[in-house]
């Protein structure tokens, strides 16, 4: 009787170390798993119609600008606003058209999962407007978006985190007037970020591994034993 307690004490302290050297491997597991997607992105967007140049496409006075976003946040993998396009009226009787006239817009990230990156790159966004504005209530102009440098890498003590960004609108977006919404015209963009992490899940440690054989061989040991034991009593 005394020597079944001793084993049956044994096999269950064996047992739970061996279970809170898992546990403790799976929670280190659970930390880098959860700060790729469910980080929070910080971020500002900057952006203008280059009207500066000779030969920019603009026939008339310029009335389109572009409206940034300041200090925003969201989920590091969703929908974000990147700012809009905001058109103002023209005088009656009067009218502007643009031929290809550029555009750009810059995603500027600021901060993730809390945390100011040591190194962060923007991504630039490009493209041209074409069509004409007349009067207050008249617009045929569309933003058209090029191509461009859509990923954004931004280093922090967890890892470097990277947000692919893409316009799910399409390439197109017509721009409205001023009397339809103010003349505001939402730019909207989707990111997706994944994490390349610094730190690594753990592999189990030969203490680890030792535990579990000892616990393997002890209970065989001790199904052995009373085996033996209920064979010399019979």
């Amino acid at each position: 009787m005394r020597m079944t307690l001793g084993w049956t004490g044994l096999r269950t302290a064996v047992v739970a170390l061996g279970l809170g050297a898992c546990a403790q491997t799976g929670v280190n597991a659970a930390a880098i798993s959860a700060t790729s997607s469910d980080a929070v992105l910080g971020y500002s967007t900057a952006g203008s119609v280059d009207t500066t140049k000779a030969g920019d496409g603009v026939s008339g006075t310029n009335v389109i600008s572009f409206v940034p976003i300041t200090n925003s946040q969201v989920s590091a993998t969703s929908n974000v606003p990147l700012g809009s396009f905001q058109v103002a009226s023209e005088l009656t009787g009067q009218s502007t058209t643009y031929t290809n006239t550029p555009f750009s817009i810059s995603f500027i990230p600021a901060t993730v999962a809390g945390e100011t990156p040591s190194t962060s790159s923007p991504v630039m966004i490009t493209g041209v407007l074409n069509g004409t504005i007349s009067g207050s209530n008249q617009s045929s102009v569309v933003a058209t978006f090029n191509t461009f440098n859509g990923v954004s890498t931004v280093n922090t003590s967890d890892g470097t985190f990277s947000s692919t960004l893409t316009i799910p609108q399409g390439s197109t977006l017509p721009l409205v007037p001023s009397s339809a919404g103010n003349g505001s015209t939402t730019v909207e963009g989707m990111i997706a970020t994944t994490l390349s992490s610094n730190n690594e899940v753990p592999a189990p440690e030969p203490s680890t591994i030792a535990l579990f054989l000892g616990t393997v061989c002890g209970l065989g040991l001790r199904k052995y034993v009373l085996a033996r034991r209920q064979r010399s009593q019979a």
